[in-house]
């Protein structure tokens, strides 16, 4: 969870007020946050994480407001991946994912995607849920919808089997997106004095990028 933008998003349809318009934004636990870039254009810094924005009539496309990115003490993991592997004497790898979504993102995962990497295996003989095998890479995929938080009791569970001898520990690739909140609970909110008046909404999202994990050595 490094970084964080805020942007504007014009309301299609909807006719640009001729004066603009003018709003004040401000950034919670601004101490929490570091590395601050500030769209200069369009908006100025009142001090103590607070902002007043000044939109052009112009504006007929998304535009960003201001880039931060959690400090290091205070960036959570989204999801915990718990892995452990065994080789069989039958010439097959057994590779077990426990995940938890971080409590803290109350609407959960979404669009998730969990790529484990089995270089020397030739094929997939059982998996659950049902995975994707992608032969010519040696990979197989696992594709969620969600994933939303549980008590730790009860992660979720991912199992596969695989033919063949393992060259090397499986690694796996994990991507998701999450709409609503992120789990440091840092946020811009826009004040209510916006003028002249516009109906409008707070969209957040939160995305991404690759998480690797990898699993080492055989379990005994």
């Amino acid at each position: 969870l490094a970084s964080t933008e805020v942007r504007v998003l014009p309301l299609s349809g909807r006719p640009q007020p001729p004066g603009g318009v003018s709003f004040s934004l401000a950034l919670g636990s601004a101490d929490k946050v570091t590395a601050v870039r500030e769209n200069g254009t369009l908006l100025q810094s009142a001090g103590g994480g607070s902002y007043k924005v000044k939109l052009p009539p112009s504006l007929g496309a998304p535009a960003s407001l201001l880039k931060y990115s959690a400090v290091q003490s205070w960036r959570p993991i989204p999801l915990k991946i718990v892995p452990e592997w065994r080789s069989g004497a039958d010439g097959t790898a057994r590779l077990q994912l426990l995940v938890a979504p971080h409590p803290g993102l109350k609407g959960g995962l979404q669009n998730v995607s969990l790529v484990v990497s089995a270089a020397g295996a030739t094929g997939l003989a059982s998996s659950e849920p049902a995975a994707e095998w992608l032969g010519s890479t040696q990979q197989l995929r696992w594709r969620e919808a969600a994933l939303r938080p549980r008590p730790p009791s009860q992660p979720y569970r991912f199992v596969a089997v695989f033919s063949g001898v393992l060259s090397a520990p499986p690694t796996v690739q994990v991507s998701f997106s999450c709409d609503g909140d992120n789990p440091t609970g840092l946020r811009a909110t826009p004040g209510a004095d916006a003028n002249p008046s516009v109906a409008a909404a707070v969209q957040r999202r939160f995305v991404a990028g690759q998480y690797s994990v990898a699993c080492d050595g055989p379990a005994a």
